[in-house]
């Protein structure tokens, strides 16, 4: 059954994105004393939304300004939902810079909806009558997704032979919940993974059931848990999920090296963040 639903000057304390470096959008720089609190605000990238078949596209209204090239991200929502219920985290995901396509489909698991959302963004990058066209960086491709559609950001990358380069299930269902036509195995990733859970989802994405995902990830990986999340915190604004969400996708596709430090190196900061538990990584460059 389907289941329910960079360098930065520290001394500082200011840092550009590196959206702003290519002139993409406002000079202001933004002061943050964490790498969580820098992300969880909206990013410098005025942004606009689009409707085609299939999908709903979220991206920065002045598109490749300065020869930015948009890395994209494609969006899986949890069972019975739609994109717009997750309108906080892909707003605040195109602010910083991505070309966000999400599928309408309520169900997602398969990951095929998502392939095909990705692969609707890259074919608009060589498509001359195409607002994307020649402003999207069609090697840098993120799979993330809500419940189900964590599974389907799981099989999205294992799917796909190569499109994706990082992924983020957040809330990814226990084996019990999910159903043989959307099975996944995260032990065939290939690319680096977060995996996102809240403390409070304790009986559809609990702790033991994302440590056991974590411990079959054969290559780069990290998990974390947001204190007094439940399952569905992710809809709506995105709740506390946003800032190390963002620098995660900013790490490894914007080669982003502020947002790196909520992840590696001596002590990252997620795992001294109090609003977090349950924190662990492993392979990451």
């Amino acid at each position: 059954m389907r289941l329910l639903a960079a360098a930065v000057l520290l001394v500082l304390g200011v840092v550009a994105s590196p959206a702003q470096a290519a002139g993409g959008a406002t000079s202001r720089a933004i002061a943050a004393d964490t790498v969580e609190a820098h992300y969880k605000v909206a990013g410098p990238w005025a942004v606009t939304t689009a409707d085609a078949p299939g999908v709903r596209l979220y991206y920065p209204a002045n598109l490749g300004a300065g020869g930015f090239k948009h890395p994209i991200i494609t969006w899986g929502n949890g069972t019975n939902a739609v994109p717009t219920q997750y309108n906080g985290v892909l707003n605040q995901l195109a602010s910083w810079g991505f070309a966000v396509v999400a599928s309408t489909d309520t169900t997602t698991g398969t990951g095929s909806e998502m392939i095909a959302a990705a692969q609707y963004l890259v074919d608009r990058n060589s498509d001359s009558s195409s607002v994307f066209y020649g402003k999207l960086d069609v090697t840098r491709v993120g799979a993330v997704g809500h419940s189900q559609g964590a599974g389907g950001s799981v099989n999205t990358a294992t799917k796909s032979a190569g499109l994706i380069d990082t992924v983020v299930p957040i809330a990814l269902p226990a084996p019990v919940w999910v159903s043989s036509g959307d099975a996944f195995s995260v032990s065939r990733l290939t690319c680096p993974v977060l995996f996102l859970s809240g403390a409070n989802d304790v009986f559809i994405s609990p702790n033991s059931a994302v440590q056991a995902y974590y411990d079959q990830v054969p290559g780069a990986a990290a998990k974390a848990l947001l204190k007094g999340a439940d399952h569905n915190t992710i809809q709506g604004t995105g709740g506390g999920f946003l800032g190390y969400l963002t620098a995660w996708l900013m790490y490894r596709l914007q080669d982003d090296a502020y947002a790196r430090g909520a992840f590696a190196g001596a002590t990252p900061e997620i795992n001294t963040n109090a609003s977090w538990q349950n924190q662990v990584e492993k392979n990451l460059p």
